[in-house]
């Protein structure tokens, strides 16, 4: 308990001398909760109670060009998180940084509501080995990706603190670079207090600031990841590089729908038909039909895709999900990820360069 007041004292000399003209949050909260098994052979290590803390610091603009951003008041930050999965001989404990955005949808009152989407990195100190650790099919590499989505309530009760109480769902993988990757989904309620500087009452904007095109946008990127060869645990990373191309349609201000086509080469896939001696090609290629939101400069994609070709000896499945987060840099390019998954089962993620005319 001393280092949580000390934690504070830090925080308010810091609001005294290092004061902002934009909002600054300090913040820790406590995790616990439970891990899913979302295929029958990871129920025997998943009936644990992972449990944790979070630092973060984050900010807050009002200005009117922030506000255009996502139509809306919001935050960003960094935070560092600790998970103990309390399974120190199978699973261990995670050491995550990440990025952060916290769009508010109410901010009126001393109670606010708001939606936070986390991105980061993640260093797992307990993973698998064949010999030494062989139940642990979630995590393959030290270095993998972490991605949550919280629903946070924040209660202010004066200008300097508030209370935050978080529905959080975090999800760890490998992104499909080494396996076994079951990956790990861990929903967690959270409780903590944040410090804020220069608080300031948030007022509505002008309707004019909505203003938004209902003209059709075209989009060409280029994609990149890599896989493992094998899908087993010490085979040798191979690259897959794409294009893509498609038209995203506004229905609203922040919805609307999308389609396009993607083509790669995977040379995990060609090591596979080599190793095989398989009568498959490596090139993929699909058509995509989907749903976005647009808020400001982000963009989040929800797709299915349907091949058009495919190594079909190793690749059984004929549709996949596609989730994808775009940001706009500039006028027209954007930078983005995407994660693509079977059902329930992620494969893997890309990076993507995405070039968009309106």
């Amino acid at each position: 308990m001393h280092r949580v007041v000390g934690f504070f004292v830090v925080l308010n000399l810091c609001g005294t001398l290092c004061a902002q003209t934009k909002l600054k949050y300090y913040g820790i909260k406590s995790h616990y909760g439970f891990i899913i098994a979302h295929t029958p052979d990871l129920k025997p290590i998943s009936q644990t109670n992972p449990y944790g803390f979070q630092v973060e610091m984050s900010s807050l603009k009002t200005s009117d060009k922030a506000w255009k951003t996502c139509f809306c008041y919001g935050r960003t930050g960094f935070s560092f998180a600790y998970f103990n999965y309390a399974n120190p001989d199978v699973l261990g404990n995670s050491y995550n940084l990440n990025y952060f955005v916290e769009p508010y949808f109410t901010y009126k009152g001393p109670l606010k509501l708001s939606l936070r989407g986390s991105i980061g990195a993640t260093y797992l100190d307990t993973i698998f080995d064949e010999e030494s650790n062989p139940e642990n099919v979630l995590f393959s590499t030290h270095l993998s990706f972490y991605l949550a989505l919280s629903l946070n309530l924040n209660y202010h009760f004066n200008d300097k603190y508030a209370l935050n109480l978080s529905a959080n769902y975090n999800h760890i993988s490998n992104g499909g670079q080494k396996q076994p990757n079951k990956g790990m989904n861990f929903p967690t309620l959270s409780i903590g207090i944040d410090r804020i500087i220069d608080y300031t009452p948030l007022r509505p904007k002008p309707e004019e600031l909505k203003n938004y095109s209902r003209k059709w946008s075209y989009y060409f990127g280029a994609f990149a990841s890599l896989r493992s060869a094998d899908r087993e645990a010490e085979s040798t990373n191979h690259p897959l590089i794409g294009v893509m191309a498609g038209a995203l349609k506004p229905l609203s201000g922040i919805n609307g729908f999308n389609f396009g086509a993607e083509l790669w080469y995977d040379w995990s896939d060609r090591k596979q038909v080599q190793q095989r001696e398989l009568d498959d090609s490596s090139f993929s290629s699909a058509i995509t039909l989907g749903h976005h939101f647009l808020v400001g400069d982000f963009y989040f994609l929800q797709q299915f895709g349907i091949y058009t070709t495919r190594p079909e000896n190793i690749q059984s499945n004929w549709m996949y999900q596609r989730y994808s987060f775009w940001y706009r840099l500039a006028n027209r390019w954007t930078i983005g990820a995407s994660l693509i998954a079977y059902g329930r089962r992620a494969d893997h993620m890309d990076g993507r360069l995405i070039y968009i005319i309106k």
